[in-house]
């Protein structure tokens, strides 16, 4: 078989070349001219070319409309414009010459192929088309079927009114009607409450407007429905006069059903989550108190009891002094039991948080943050007049906690700043680090399971959570919730 002959007219030698190395290495036969003297005209008629890349401008004078013009007159040959994006006032102008579509310079090998490739084929349509017209209706519309027929896609065709005039067996066999059940019929009767409406489809023919590709759902035979991908295009008549509407139909039946079952997937997980946080907090709250309350007793029982035997050991005894250094010694462990038993169940759940509220929690977790790494912690909280549901001031309450341990472990920071404000309908959250700034790829890595439990967590109150890095000026994170979820005391 010939190779497809290209002609590039470009008077830029870097770009002419350039572009003739894609296209050879696409398999094309190509031939340059760079100049644009009187014999162009001439050269291209002799070159004979299957397509013809012509440069809109030559030494910033417009001559590719006008060359386009003469070649048009004694070829029928496709042209292609190459153009610059300063140069788009000349498309409108470039009209009359019927190009076949237009590369923006610098041109990129992914454009020209689909462009070349397209506009081969588009002229080469058209020329089997004026040639079946040419001959008999009725072998043109065989041939015009077994193109259709061989496709995975369901076509239809209507006229200006919405009145099905053609479809093929492919989409008789989505919807499970026959041809005599549909022809003549409106397409409308057909549709399944889907994205296409009568109203719309009755407009946009009265518009003369191809609709851009949508989904769509059909009803079929046996009351099921369908979904589809359709792609219109308008059909005039030679003069320009709207004839109907052709439409590519792509069957997407099943991956919208496994999108579906994907996002009833997604979402029993995300309850699951919730499910586990809720559990994790209530089973906290509950060790926590257990911890404080029996065990904070026990111990308070035991430094009395080492009291009271302190009291009770005779001075004059040999060994008093020993025994009441060891009691000062067993007294003093007991203090700082004590205080790990208070510090464990302030971290399991803080009692701060249910007795008081959020504001107050968040004011001591910045205080025992800031006193445990020594990284300076200021805060600035402006909703003490708010109450928040437990659940959400939990939420809350854990972000931050979870926001400055990571401050603690990756920021490298010196200072954090964390403030609490209403504005308007909204909670805002925001915390704030001078550290070395989270990268961009950490926010939504697999590993940040941190950062992916926070946005779950503010999800089922219809929050967001946004985090930006800047690299050594400091990470923010802001966290804003409807108003909605606030209670007003």
């Amino acid at each position: 078989m010939r190779k497809n002959k290209i002609l590039i007219v470009e008077d830029e030698a870097l770009i002419a070349k350039d572009i003739e190395k894609v296209l050879l290495d696409l398999g094309y036969s190509v031939s340059i001219i760079l100049t644009s003297g009187l014999r162009v005209v001439s050269r291209i008629v002799n070159e004979n070319p299957d397509l013809i890349l012509l440069d809109i401008m030559f030494h910033n004078q417009v001559r590719g409309i006008d060359i386009a013009r003469k070649v048009r007159v004694q070829l029928d040959v496709p042209i292609v414009y190459l153009t610059a994006l300063s140069e788009r006032n000349l498309v409108k102008r470039a009209k009359i010459t019927e190009p076949f579509g237009y590369l923006l310079k610098p041109v990129g090998e992914k454009d020209l192929e689909i462009t070349v490739e397209m506009a081969l084929h588009r002229h080469a349509m058209e020329k089997k088309f004026k040639e079946r017209m040419e001959k008999a209706l009725l072998e043109s519309e065989s041939r015009f079927r077994q193109l259709v027929e061989n496709i995975n896609e369901g076509i239809v065709m209507q006229d200006k009114k919405g009145v099905i005039t053609y479809t093929n067996d492919r989409f008789l066999d989505m919807i499970g009607y026959t041809e005599e059940e549909v022809i003549g019929k409106p397409i409308t009767r057909f549709l399944g409450g889907g994205i296409l409406k009568r109203k719309e489809l009755q407009e946009a023919a009265k518009n003369n407007e191809s609709r851009k590709a949508s989904e769509v759902s059909w009803k079929t035979k046996d009351g099921d429905r369908i979904f589809t991908i359709l792609s219109p295009k308008n059909i005039y008549d030679e003069k320009e006069e709207l004839r109907g509407r052709v439409s590519v139909l792509t069957d997407i039946t099943d991956r919208r059903q496994a999108e579906k079952e994907l996002h009833q997937s997604r979402e029993l997980l995300r309850m699951l989550s919730l499910h586990l946080q809720d559990v994790r907090e209530r089973e906290s709250k509950r060790i926590a108190l257990e911890i404080h309350d029996e065990l904070g007793q026990q111990l308070t029982a035991l430094k009395m009891d080492i009291s009271w035997l302190s009291n009770r050991i005779d001075p004059a005894m040999e060994e008093a002094k020993k025994l009441l250094q060891k009691m000062d010694s067993m007294s003093d462990l007991v203090d700082k039991t004590i205080q790990t038993v208070q510090k464990i169940s302030s971290e399991l759940r803080p009692g701060l948080l249910d007795d008081l509220g959020l504001v107050p929690a968040i004011e001591w977790l910045a205080q025992d943050f800031q006193s445990r790494t020594k990284i300076r912690c200021e805060t600035r909280l402006t909703c003490g007049d708010i109450i928040l549901p437990a659940d959400c001031a939990t939420a809350i309450f854990r972000i931050s906690q979870e926001a400055l341990t990571n401050v603690a472990r990756h920021a490298k920071a010196t200072r954090v700043g964390i403030s609490l404000k209403k504005d308007n309908n909204t909670l805002i959250l925001k915390i704030q680090d001078n550290g070395k700034g989270i990268e961009a790829d950490e926010m939504f890595a697999p590993s940040s399971l941190g950062l992916m439990g926070m946005r779950e967590r503010v999800r089922p109150f219809g929050g967001n959570l946004n985090i930006t890095g800047t690299p050594k000026r400091g990470t923010s994170l802001k966290v804003t919730l409807p108003v909605n979820w606030v209670v007003k005391s």
